[in-house]
């Protein structure tokens, strides 16, 4: 790139709604560092932890281009129950998604159950208890989604609310929930110390970190899929200069190894959209939640 004026760099600001630290946070900052080289301007990382509040920060800035946010596949949930918010993905400019990665079904490592199968069984037979997300979140609905693919009432599912995955897994440790369907990158060093294990991931195929788990549909014949996803977007009526000087910035991001190389290291997947891509992903998976969450049975609207 070009030298830039004085006035591009005034730093740019993504704001990410859930807390420092946390898996959003973690894989922000390493975009944020990427995208300081390619636009040669600084960006700073903010957090505004509480999905609805920091979506809903993001969807009211300034459209000036020096405020930008990491929304997650949770925005195609929330506004489906009645009363959380009105923000759909709807209420910003894509610019592009680098992040998604898949559920998995994650239980103590000394958990009665030794296969996604007897996990189920046992669901059949009393409830489970689960945490991973807020009661809206994406990881409550990739379980239920499973437990109604495999013909296990919701009602069996008592869920605990959290702000992270990584809290869900600390519970999970703590034996206060059973389960935390969670990315199984959000807790490698506690399988890898045999703290938790995971039964199954919701992907089409097995994570290269962890080869030796099955997905669900080798694990019990049936195919259930749910990846979680964290996307750059700008607030609406972003101008179309600004846009493109973005979306031109991701696809140099997605094209140099450097970044691929940082992102395998701390096991984050890639799953790059860009743009219109983005776009049609967010509206795909707005349908597909509100197809699992106004299931009869649902506590939605």
């Amino acid at each position: 790139m070009g030298k830039t004026s004085p006035a591009a760099r005034r730093p740019i600001t993504i704001i990410v709604p859930y807390v420092k630290g946390g898996g959003t946070d973690k894989r922000t900052r390493l975009l944020a560092r990427f995208l300081k080289q390619e636009l040669e301007t600084p960006v700073r990382v903010v957090n505004r932890p509480g999905a609805v509040a920091g979506h809903a920060a993001i969807a009211a800035a300034v459209p000036d281009g020096r405020t930008l946010g990491m929304i997650t596949g949770e925005i195609g949930m929330m506004h489906w129950h009645e009363g959380v918010t009105d923000l759909t993905w709807k209420s910003y400019t894509p610019l592009g998604v680098p992040y998604v990665e898949a559920a998995a079904v994650i239980v103590r490592d000394d958990a009665p159950w030794h296969s996604l199968e007897d996990f189920l069984d046992a669901a059949r037979a009393q409830p489970i208890r689960g945490a991973g997300s807020p009661d809206f979140g994406v990881w409550k609905f990739a379980l239920v989604g499973l437990l109604d693919k495999a013909g296990v009432p919701r009602s069996q599912l008592r869920w605990t609310e959290t702000v992270s995955g990584e809290e869900g897994i600390a519970k999970v440790i703590a034996g206060e929930v059973d389960v935390a369907p969670v990315p199984m990158v959000e807790a490698p060093e506690l399988i890898f110390r045999h703290q938790v294990r995971p039964l199954a991931t919701m992907d089409g195929v097995r994570h290269p970190l962890f080869p030796d788990i099955p997905t669900v549909k080798e694990a019990i014949g049936f195919d259930w899929r749910v990846a979680h996803w964290r996307g750059l977007v700008g607030p609406p009526h972003l101008p179309a200069r600004v846009r493109a000087r973005y979306v031109a910035a991701l696809r140099r991001v997605a094209r140099n190894p450097a970044f691929g190389a940082a992102c395998g290291r701390r096991g984050f997947s890639l799953g790059w959209r860009i743009d219109r891509a983005f776009a049609a992903y967010m509206k795909e998976d707005d349908a597909m939640f509100g197809r699992v969450i106004r299931r009869p049975g649902s506590d939605s609207k």
